[in-house]
């Protein structure tokens, strides 16, 4: 078994630490955090409050994420959409801005770590500081999951110390991902149980330090952080079940009787997501990616998930999500309100040349102008421009019911088959609860007015009935009604990957590592073919750490390339 990382001074907490910080300063210059966010080079003593939201900040996508990676790599191998050319085919500025936006807000880390041991220290009370490393721990530990689960093995253990100035703090040495997984896995147990607590005082009597108005998440709602960790705790070890049961068995069959994100999303506090209106900023950067990439479209596979052919060649739109995910082509005389036409996700010398500005800053005064050549359904242009209210989702509800759905079916977990559908069922109903808010609640110009379709399917509901309703009208299109579902075991895992797959719609990272799990996504082609299995380090890593970073390509099965696996993948 892989050694699982010492715990810094025996403490209950361990920094999770990974590589060569090439900025001190958050990577994402998003505006409303730049004044939380504070140099870890000149602490003042009194900045752990608006440090910690400095990491917070950490977690908004940086441009180039999303322009190269999400749009380029994520999107179409996961076929949550498709593209119709490369932009430049530089993914690795974006591999760039993941690491270094990753190891800035991991100088912010440490330095509240540092801060909060001379905090023990001056009170002589080593409990006094649990309940925010706690806090740190979650968001350090899906910032961690995240990359590792992109690059495979990283520095992790003697990173992130860089201003200490030692050979070994400029040019640490990489773990293996199994032993970061073990380490972040039990560093949330950890988490999740002092947060969960309901302890106000330490067993030497004091006040446990508070983040108070500071944590702009959840106001200090330890309840709801307690939630975050153990979901985060089921969605990782369900992730490395396969590599290491006996491991992963005994957290997730603990995990599964805790509570979980399971609350409807609206107000800011249900789920795992940043909610602009409520942190009083925007989340911009996706707007401006889409409008200056502009090449991708709906899939054929997604849309057939959402939709059924008819007699007239056309598609009966069953899932409402479509007009939430996506948006109509160009209008014509033949289709005045435009049509769906998804783009293949394999083009042949058949497949007209796509074009259009479908995510032009002119749509901002004019929606109905999509370029005359775009001729296939784009992203839906609020989804994409709404700055406002459209959440970062990091993890949902609906997520959380369809991996309990999968632990259920795949024995490691005891249920029913009533909890199978149950699970299933509330699975798709929390994602129609988030996804529906649009229409319901978005800013500027709402969907429903946009389709009267959608009108239509709204008039007169509540957002609680409309998800009830829809969900049932989902699952029986795809299996109670269907002929061809024979109520298996595999034939309803397939069911929730689908399902899960598609509430992943925002997230195509974690789409793409649910591809890369199961190989049993949606598809049009065979999932064997993906073209990454992990993304390359970056080039700052052959540069200021080239000695390890050698010695870790001479372990990889095919070097540092995308076609090797990342641990849990390996057979």
């Amino acid at each position: 078994m892989e050694e699982i990382i010492m715990k810094k001074n025996n403490i209950k907490y361990a920094p999770v630490t990974l590589a060569i910080i090439v900025s001190l300063m958050l990577a994402s210059c998003t505006k409303g955090f730049e004044d939380m966010n504070k140099n870890p080079m000149s602490p003042t003593g009194t900045d752990i409050g608006p440090l910690f939201n400095g990491v917070v900040s950490s977690l908004v996508w940086t441009w180039d994420e999303q322009f190269y990676l999400n749009n380029e790599i994520f999107y179409p191998e996961s076929e949550l959409g498709a593209l119709i050319s490369e932009a430049w085919g530089n993914y690795s500025i974006g591999v760039d801005a993941v690491w270094n936006n990753y190891y800035s807000a991991l100088a912010n880390i440490h330095d509240i770590d540092k801060r909060l041991d001379e905090m023990c220290t001056t009170t002589g009370d080593n409990e006094i500081d649990d309940k925010v490393r706690a806090q740190l721990i979650v968001i350090e530990a899906f910032k961690t999951f995240k990359v590792t689960d992109m690059f495979g093995d990283i520095p992790y253990s003697e990173a992130g110390y860089i201003w200490y100035n030692t050979e070994s703090n400029r040019k640490p040495k990489y773990d293996t991902q199994e032993s970061i997984y073990k380490t972040l896995l039990n560093e949330l147990v950890w988490a999740r149980d002092v947060l969960n607590n309901n302890v106000a005082r330490t067993s030497l009597g004091n006040m446990y330090y508070s983040l108070e108005s500071y944590d702009v998440m959840y106001h200090n709602d330890y309840g709801k952080w307690a939630r975050i960790a153990n979901s985060l705790i089921l969605r990782h070890a369900l992730r490395m079940y396969d590599k290491d049961p006996e491991f992963a068995g005994a957290l997730l069959q603990e995990a599964y009787d805790r509570p979980v994100i399971d609350d409807y999303y609206y107000g800011g506090n249900g789920g795992f997501a940043l909610w602009p209106q409520y942190l009083g900023t925007t989340l911009g950067d996706e707007g401006w990616s889409f409008r200056e990439h502009k090449n991708l479209r709906m899939g054929e596979t997604v849309f057939a998930q959402m939709s059924k052919p008819t007699d007239n060649g056309e598609n009966e739109i069953f899932d409402p999500r479509v007009y939430v995910f996506f948006d109509t082509s160009h209008k014509d005389s033949l289709h005045p309100e435009g049509a769906w036409r998804a783009y293949p996700q394999i083009k042949d010398l058949t497949t007209p040349t796509e074009g259009g500005t479908p995510y032009s800053s002119s749509r901002d005064k004019n929606y109905t102008f999509k370029g005359p050549q775009c001729l296939y359904s784009p992203f839906n242009f609020y989804l994409i421009r709404d700055n406002v209210f459209v959440p970062q989702i990091m993890m949902s509800p609906a997520e959380v019911c369809f991996i309990k759905a999968e632990l259920i079916l795949r024995g490691i977990v005891n249920g029913s088959d009533f909890d199978i559908t149950n699970y299933i069922s509330k699975g798709v109903e929390n994602s129609l609860s988030l996804w529906m808010q649009l229409p319901y609640n978005g800013t500027d110009v709402t969907y429903k007015y946009i389709y009267n379709d959608l009108a239509n399917l709204m008039k007169d509901k509540d957002i609680y009935s409309f998800a009830y309703s829809h969900s049932a009208n989902i699952l029986n299109e795809h299996a109670f009604n269907n002929l061809d579902f024979g109520f298996t075991p595999d034939e309803y895992l397939e069911l929730v990957y689908q399902q899960r797959w598609l509430d992943l719609f925002r997230q195509p990272n974690e789409a793409w590592n649910l591809a890369r799990r199961t190989f049993k996504t949606p598809t049009t082609t065979d999932h064997q073919k993906l073209v990454s299995y992990r993304l390359p380090y970056p080039q700052s890593e052959v540069t200021y750490n080239y000695d390890n970073y050698n010695e870790q390509v001479k372990k990889m099965s095919h070097g540092d390339t995308r076609q090797t696996k990342v641990w849990w993948m390996e057979d």
